[in-house]
């Protein structure tokens, strides 16, 4: 471009100084005034020339269509900010936008005037490449702690009670401003819990208490054993330490879900309780029972069954309105062996959805009840 308008300015100089020597020389030759003539018209056409390549290089007015052009790559629209156009039965289509769909990396070297076009770092083989790599450690590790469990199986099971014991004194031997000591016995199936504090010591931090406190504290510790020992019997007591007494401060132990009862351990209804869970836990042979909770005293009991309808809707609807009460009276007949004089009501109650299935009253005009949706 910058060579075509130097040869613009050339020609110009170049018929300035032919004009000049025309008018010097007009007088001296008339003959040569055609020659001249034929010069001038050679320059002009020279100009001309120029001009039309000079143009060519530039800018260019086209006609384009746009008709709402839609990309489609793999089935997935593209969307975009400068439309595609026709021009002259050619789609033209920003280039930037299509290196983004194939993966592909575009820049302008400007002066060259040069679209450089390089392929992407392919970053999706990279990411597999990462996942497979944590999988295959997760898998490690798995099988590392696989041989680990099978090397504890071989030396005798879980962890053993003295390591347990450890941990819970680490974790649990301060709370609220009192320092207990926990000490474990029993085995994996029944398992004892001894707490003791000194009263000379934390008599008013220990009067200070809540029974909410006290349970919050002993719930903490039977949950870490359950941890370990999941079908485990938890008993236990807190104990005055203290060389002024050794007395009792509370007795506790775990119902059948797991949470902690303060009380003793030998009470008649928590035995029953037991009774009841081992005897109904297979009643039904498609239907699975979580377990069967007892609230009250000797004169007003409560029990409850437990199931899971999400999981077993098919089995509790296909059975009927008549098994499903003779299985409540049994468990009725039994608690009323136990208390002949208490009040008993019982639920079916579904954990999933939170709702009672049936309701079971003898005291009621209609006895039994099944709850529809």
């Amino acid at each position: 471009m910058i060579n075509n308008i130097d040869l613009k300015g050339n020609i110009g100089c170049n018929i300035i100084d032919m004009m000049n020597i025309f008018w010097e020389d007009y007088v001296m030759s008339k003959g040569k005034i055609k020659y001249i003539v034929f010069l001038i018209i050679i320059a002009v056409t020279l100009l001309s020339l120029v001009s039309v390549s000079y143009a060519w290089q530039g800018k260019r007015t086209v006609e384009a269509w746009y008709g709402d052009i839609k990309i489609v790559c793999n089935g997935q629209q593209i969307y975009y900010d400068t439309e595609p156009f026709i021009v002259d039965g050619t789609t033209y289509v920003p280039l930037r936008m299509m290196s983004g769909i194939f993966n592909k990396d575009v820049s302008w070297d400007a002066t060259n005037y040069t679209i450089m076009i390089d392929d992407k770092p392919n970053s999706v083989e990279g990411m597999l490449r990462a996942q497979i790599f944590q999988q295959n450690y997760y898998i490690a590790t798995l099988e590392e702690r696989i041989r680990e469990m099978e090397r504890e199986l071989d030396e005798g099971g879980e962890l053993d009670l003295e390591d347990l014991e450890d941990e819970l004194n680490d974790e649990f031997e301060d709370y609220r401003d009192i320092e207990f000591e926990i000490s474990l016995s029993g085995d994996e199936d029944d398992i004892s819990v001894k707490i003791d504090v000194d009263m000379d010591e934390y008599d008013d931090e220990w009067d200070d208490l809540s029974t909410r406190n006290k349970e919050s504290y002993l719930q903490d510790i039977c949950d870490e054993i359950l941890d370990e020992y999941p079908r485990a019997d938890i008993s236990g007591y807190i104990r005055d330490s203290s060389r002024s007494s050794t007395k009792k401060l509370l007795e506790f132990h775990t119902n059948s879900r797991g949470d902690v009862v303060i009380g003793d351990d030998d009470s008649d209804l928590a035995e029953l309780e037991d009774e009841l869970n081992d005897d109904y836990e297979d009643y039904f042979d498609d239907l699975e029972i979580l377990f069967i909770e007892l609230d009250g005293d000797e004169d007003d009991i409560t029990f409850t069954v437990f199931i899971e309808y999400d999981d077993y809707e098919d089995e509790w609807d296909d059975l009927s309105d008549r098994e499903i009460e003779n299985f409540m009276d049994d468990i009725y007949d039994d608690i009323e062996d136990e208390f002949e004089d208490a009040d008993i009501i019982g639920y079916i109650y579904d954990t999933d959805n939170e709702r009672n299935l049936a309701r079971f009253d003898p005291d009621r005009s209609t006895e039994f009840r099944r709850y529809v949706d």
